[in-house]
């Protein structure tokens, strides 16, 4: 089996995990809350006027800044997001452990190498 092969059953394993399945019915709640897609939204528009403050040199305002913290405590609140969000920590964590696995094979051969 060449790499790629291993690399494409990787891929279908972890598929399988309970990680991944959890991530996708997440996103689906989330493509069906248009209440959450809209506070995203509006978080990500806050963020960029308090970027395009920064990047002109002007420093945002306190009212920006209130609007901002605002939006975002009302987006972390949101049990659609909340959910997304702990789905895709533990995906995350799950592919960290996959990685230093695969880091961890590279770093055997070398050492059998060595020897």
């Amino acid at each position: 089996m060449n790499l790629l092969e291993k690399a494409k059953e990787l891929g279908r394993e972890l598929k399988k995990t309970e990680e991944y399945q959890k991530l996708e019915r997440t996103n689906q709640q989330m493509k069906e809350d248009p209440a959450a897609q809209q506070l995203i939204q509006d978080v990500q528009e806050a963020q960029q006027r308090l970027q395009f403050s920064q990047q002109s040199g002007i420093q945002p305002t306190q009212e920006q800044i209130a609007d901002f913290n605002q939006k975002r405590e009302t987006l972390n609140t949101n049990i659609t997001v909340r959910a997304l969000m702990k789905a895709q920590e533990d995906f995350n964590s799950m592919m960290k452990q996959v990685n230093d696995a695969i880091t961890e094979g590279m770093q055997g051969e070398d050492e059998a190498e060595q020897e």
